[in-house]
């Protein structure tokens, strides 16, 4: 499955794409992660907010090209300590994506974290989105417990925040109908997988694709990454996927 991803990943093209869906896992390296968003904004990208790329994606708004979306998926410790600063510096809005298990249950001191760290996020105007309860790839759930892994964790996350949680992302961007429609039917709006491409108007919005960047790429491969041109992106990720390993 991994050599097959790795090969359609390398035939994709998102040169024509109107919006790019970055999408961060890890930002061990303040520096690396300033360095990228510097070049956004020396190459006059509209960096969009969630609300807004929904907007445009149905129909409602027009957007200023080139334009990206910038999602965080997790919401791990270094992403609140080298990101979000620099998000900061920059006025770049963006979308965390945490996983609610942490907020459920008795208020351990860890919950207690969790609970005041996604309030400041959502206070300094970060869209939280929802990225399941546990964190299970959902296409091998059963119903109910597929159902338990968006519904409550949406649930969980609103109870929080005391505003809507609109947007999902899969974990291990693992999705099928099934889990799509359920996805849909919990009330969400739009949903993220990890396959790599750009985002158009008319995409379906429970299949957005994203752009994974990983490794902690310098400036040179981010920019010629962000190109999109086919053989060249799906190779520099690919490249990027062995650092990921050396680095994790």
């Amino acid at each position: 499955m991994g050599a097959l991803r790795a090969l359609s990943e390398l035939s994709v093209s998102f040169t024509s794409a109107q919006v790019l869906a970055l999408c961060y896992h890890r930002t061990r390296s303040r520096e690396c992660f300033s360095t990228q968003m510097t070049m956004l904004a020396d190459r006059g990208y509209s960096v969009l907010s969630m609300g807004q790329f929904a907007e445009w994606l149905g129909g409602q708004t027009q957007i200023k090209s080139p334009a990206l979306l910038l999602t965080f998926d997790g919401c791990d410790d270094d992403q609140l300590e080298n990101a979000v600063p620099v998000l900061e510096s920059f006025n770049f809005p963006a979308t965390f994506f945490p996983v609610s298990c942490h907020l459920d249950g008795e208020p351990t001191t860890l919950a207690v974290t969790w609970r005041r760290t996604l309030r400041e996020l959502a206070t300094l105007g970060y869209t939280i989105g929802c990225h399941s309860h546990t964190h299970r790839g959902l296409t091998a759930l059963p119903g109910a417990e597929l159902w338990r892994e968006v519904v409550d964790s949406k649930k969980l996350l609103e109870d929080l925040l005391g505003q809507p949680v609109d947007a999902f992302c899969y974990p291990y961007g693992a999705c099928n109908s099934r889990v799509a429609s359920a996805v849909r039917q919990a009330g969400f709006h739009l949903a993220f997988t990890i396959d790599l491409g750009g985002v158009n108007s008319g995409d379906d919005p429970y299949q957005l694709k994203r752009v994974p960047v990983l490794g902690e790429p310098g400036g040179q491969s981010f920019r010629a990454y962000l190109g999109g041109h086919r053989l060249l992106s799906g190779a520099i990720l690919a490249h990027w996927k062995i650092q990921e390993r050396l680095l994790g």
